[in-house]
């Protein structure tokens, strides 16, 4: 136990010093924070719509005027402009002012036609503020034409309000309470994927640098393999409370200003949500990072590094491929058999728990699952790490992994 306790303190201690440990930490934080705010980038421009109007037929311009004031306190303020001249002056004037064009000519009310050209994608996507209303004027224009009074044609026209509710299985939760839970999950998947992708990288990079530098063969003198590859997974993953504290920090951070930027509450982890983040978090570096530390072992040279780790990233990765499908159908038949698969079952199962009612009993098998792929990994990683520690000279294959799990 003293030897393991001496590994675990060196490691920890030789890594929270380091250069990478602490750049990598803060690039931890970035991306998460990124990633909470990610909602709130693709709102798009804060500054007010503007659009040049050129009304050929002197009659739409007022009335989209009065309706646009009306609108004030929507998601984007929007600004018209009259637009007099030639259209070449008035596309230079636009280019020149960020702004948008709307071209309306023919004739009124019966055979307009109507042009908007944009600058930006932000005002192509909130082209609807202006669009909108012009169609309703339009519309109501038309009728009044056919002998319908305007102030009924604009109650016939009056979009239907329609509010939209989550239902789950102990309440109902409104459309921005939903958001808010989703910024919470997309946080809480991103702090345990980065979390075990990471750490388990350095466990990698810890066992293949001592060996390529023979300073494994002077520890083996004094210390037992499985105590070195305990002790390496242990102090790093002490790192991993550290680094998981800093990325709290960074998740809460962009969450709360993502609520407050979109004007939605915050959300809320329960106890059992919690517990469940804790145990995948500890199941999954347990898991990756004694895999990545039997495959350290088996590399004797630098250029075969990335060879052997570059397949196994890349299954830790593919889940996150698959986010979009997964929060379009959280109990779909995609995302229930990806939650089933041990290595995925941290990120897929955990966002499926913080949008989703799952069934109970998915969540036990996922986790008995997951318990057992770990226990069997790390037993397999341990007999490999044994029976490589000290090879040098051969290179990394299947056949050559099945031999030393054989004589481990």
């Amino acid at each position: 136990m003293r030897n393991l306790w001496l590994v675990t303190r060196r490691e920890f201690l030789s890594r929270i010093r380091s250069g990478a440990f602490i750049f990598s930490t803060l690039i931890m934080m970035v991306a998460l924070l990124g990633a909470t705010l990610i909602p709130v980038l693709m709102q798009g421009s804060s500054e007010p719509l503007t659009v040049i109007v050129l009304d050929r037929t002197g009659k739409v311009y007022p009335p989209l005027e009065d309706a646009v004031a009306r609108l004030r306190g929507g998601s984007r303020n929007v600004s018209l402009m009259p637009g007099e001249g030639d259209e070449e002056r008035i596309m230079a004037e636009a280019r020149a002012q960020n702004a948008a064009v709307l071209i309306i000519e023919g004739t009124y009310p019966g055979g307009l036609h109507a042009r908007y050209l944009y600058t930006s994608m932000g005002d192509l996507s909130d082209a609807h503020l202006v669009l909108e209303l012009l169609q309703q004027h339009v519309r109501a224009a038309r009728l009044n034409e056919r002998g319908l009074p305007p102030e009924v044609a604009v109650e016939v026209l009056q979009p239907l309000t329609i509010e939209t509710r989550q239902l789950t299985a102990r309440e109902e939760r409104t459309a921005n309470e939903f958001m808010g839970s989703i910024f919470l999950a997309m946080g809480a998947v991103m702090s345990v994927y980065l979390i075990t992708v990471i750490n388990s990288q350095f466990v990698f990079q810890g066992v293949l640098e001592e060996k390529v530098s023979r300073v494994v063969e002077v520890m083996a003198a004094a210390v037992r393999p499985t105590e070195m590859m305990v002790g390496k997974i242990l102090g790093l993953g002490l790192l991993g409370v550290v680094q998981y504290a800093g990325m709290m920090a960074a998740w809460l951070a962009g969450n709360i200003l993502s609520a407050r930027a979109m004007d939605v509450p915050v959300g809320s982890i329960t106890p059992q949500v919690a517990l469940l983040i804790m145990a995948f978090i500890v199941l999954s570096y347990a898991m990756s990072s004694s895999v990545l530390a039997a495959l350290g072992a088996t590399v004797s040279r630098m250029e075969d590094s990335q060879t052997v780790v570059s397949p196994v990233l890349l299954l830790m990765m593919l889940p996150m491929f698959f986010i979009t499908p997964v929060m379009s159908a959280p109990n779909g038949t995609l995302a229930t058999v990806l939650s089933l698969v041990p290595i995925w079952t941290p990120t897929v199962m955990l966002l499926r728990v913080m949008l989703a009612e799952v069934p109970a009993v998915q969540v036990v098998i996922s986790l008995a699952v997951l318990v057992a792929t770990t226990g069997l990994l790390a037993w397999a990683s341990g007999r490999i790490y044994r029976a490589a520690l000290l090879t040098f000279g051969t290179r990394p294959t299947l056949k050559q992994l099945w031999q030393y799990l054989r004589t481990g």
